[in-house]
């Protein structure tokens, strides 16, 4: 990939940055860092990049952050553009650095909405599906928040705006637009509803689907099991859309593409960071966060050995402290349940208590097949 024309320099971590980057075909796209930061949080997944293809239609690709309204029209400014310019918005998936502001940019560009059709499920209240919920009274995308109180409640005066808007455009898994020479490739896992878009065979946005120099927070199948009942009827039958192995699923789908090679890979999050930018291959960087999640299995099954382990101590021998401070111990479970999931359903370990936070190994690593078929072919 060819580095990107830096418009506007940001901060080191790229934020307020500006770039452009100009396809085969001569589509502009621009890329604006809109500000990512956490109340009282302790990481920093650098701004959350959205983008703004001037094709057929101008198209922005996310929204950022809840409250950056003025600084995503100052960050418009500087390419001498404005909200009347915008006629489409596309939402990758409905987590609120990606679809925060949507409500203030639709209603300012009177744009269409396109986002995925589970996409409508995720921003709408259902309080009266409880199953298991621990926030049934919050919208679909967040029945099941673990965020702190302080991030909880900034939360809901978003939440209330975003559950009143339309999705002019309800986008079908991997539904292509030849006369516009856009696609969009169903991209489960991280969230049910995350789509990648790839422009002209040759640029593909990842959303938090594929990302450099982090992965993604991958869901827990258990999800399924609160939401099914709020996904469109399609949806509920079997589990495709929440948990690891179906985030491995897809990014075996990026990795395998048609298109592939792709000239340009555009992340949400991490383009640049450090004082540079983090140039990828999507195919080779999919294959790379698979192999990472093998690993991981490896590692947990390695540190539960012959005994019993329980979930809490395998997150501390395999995180390294910095990564376990304020809400990353919390995440950090999250994902060691993730992969352990997995593995039971696989047979390679089983719970050794009523609670569900012990457990141990059977003797067999099953896992390991079942996953790298998803490395090494494609099975779409």
């Amino acid at each position: 990939m060819k580095t990107p024309d830096v418009i506007v320099k940001g901060k080191d971590n790229g934020e307020g940055m500006v770039i452009h980057y100009e396809t085969t075909k001569g589509t502009d796209v621009f890329g604006l860092a809109i500000p990512n930061i956490y109340a009282d949080a302790d990481w920093d997944l650098g701004p959350t990049w959205c983008y703004l293809i001037l094709g057929k239609k101008t198209t922005l690709i996310d929204t950022g952050r809840p409250g950056n309204f003025e600084v995503f029209g100052s960050l418009l400014k500087s390419i001498g553009k404005g909200f009347s310019n915008i006629n489409r918005i596309v939402v990758t998936h409905s987590h609120e650095d990606h679809d925060g502001n949507v409500a203030e940019i639709v209603s300012a560009t009177q744009a269409e909405l396109w986002a995925h059709t589970i996409y409508c499920q995720m921003i709408s209240y259902h309080p009266h599906i409880k199953d298991g919920a621990l926030h049934p009274e919050l919208p679909g995308s967040c029945r099941l928040c673990r965020m702190p109180e302080i991030i909880y409640k900034n939360c809901l005066p978003y939440h209330k705006k975003r559950s009143s808007l339309k999705v002019d455009f309800p986008v079908r898994d991997d539904q292509r637009l030849p006369d516009e020479d856009l696609g969009f490739v169903f991209t489960p896992g991280h969230s049910p509803d995350s789509i990648c878009i790839v422009l002209e065979d040759e640029v593909i946005f990842t959303g938090d689907t594929l990302l450099p120099d982090i992965t993604s927070h991958p869901s827990l199948v258990y999800a399924f099991e609160v939401n099914r009942r709020i996904l469109p009827k399609g949806y509920r039958r079997r589990n495709d859309v929440y948990g690891l192995m179906n985030y491995i699923k897809s990014l075996s789908k990026v990795a395998y593409l048609n298109s592939q090679p792709l000239k340009a890979t555009f992340p949400a999050h991490r383009l640049f960071y450090n004082g540079r930018f983090n140039l990828l291959d999507s195919s080779e960087r999919a294959k790379e966060i698979i192999q990472f999640h093998i690993d991981r299995c490896r590692d947990i099954l390695r540190i539960i050995d012959n005994k019993p382990a329980g979930v809490a101590d395998i997150v501390v021998q395999h995180f390294p402290p910095s990564r376990l401070a304020g809400m990353g111990k919390q995440l950090a479970e999250n994902e060691i349940r993730a992969h352990i999931e997995i593995m039971e359903a696989y047979g390679d370990i089983r719970w050794a208590s009523e609670n569900r936070d012990i457990v141990q190994r059977t003797g067999t690593s099953n896992y390991l097949n079942a996953i790298e078929v998803y490395l090494h072919c494609s099975s779409f």
